[in-house]
């Protein structure tokens, strides 16, 4: 009975500390992320589905980003690209798997661009875009997609 006491107690106080010792998590904004969801509210009211996952980063101004994105035939997609960094000037583009330009619908604002593509067939494509427009030595930017 004595032994059972003493692993108890031991297993407590070990639980005790950890929960002392064990870091908190910290909320964390992102308002290139923020500026990106804010871009897709209109999109969420007309029934697209916006996924969870995003990329996101640091672009030196005029420095190009591709991101590889496999589309379905048939599906509609939009790409929203925000940053929080002000006066940015940001180009999107997409392109099929042999590098050919595809047309979409664009929408742009003070902190976001857009593009929308319904894709006639199934592939790889390629998002790629462009920061420009202002002097810092990096430019925060993510990149958020839905579908219907």
């Amino acid at each position: 009975m004595r032994l059972k006491h003493h692993i108890f107690l031991s297993t407590a106080l070990c639980a005790l500390a950890l929960a002392f010792t064990t870091p908190r998590a910290s909320a964390v904004v992102d308002d290139a992320h923020s500026a990106a969801l804010e871009a897709a509210m209109d999109a969420v009211k007309e029934g697209f589905k916006i996924r969870q996952e995003y990329w996101n980063g640091n672009l030196v101004s005029g420095e190009q980003k591709l991101v590889k994105h496999q589309f379905f035939k048939g599906g509609t997609v939009w790409f929203w690209l925000g940053s929080s960094t002000e006066k940015v000037k940001m180009e999107i583009e997409i392109y099929d798997s042999n590098g050919v330009k595809v047309a979409s619908e664009k929408k742009s604002g003070k902190d976001f661009t857009s593009l929308k593509l319904t894709p006639t067939k199934t592939g790889t494509y390629l998002i790629v875009f462009k920061l420009t427009g202002v002097t810092k030595e990096e430019i925060d930017w993510a990149l958020v997609y839905g579908w219907k």
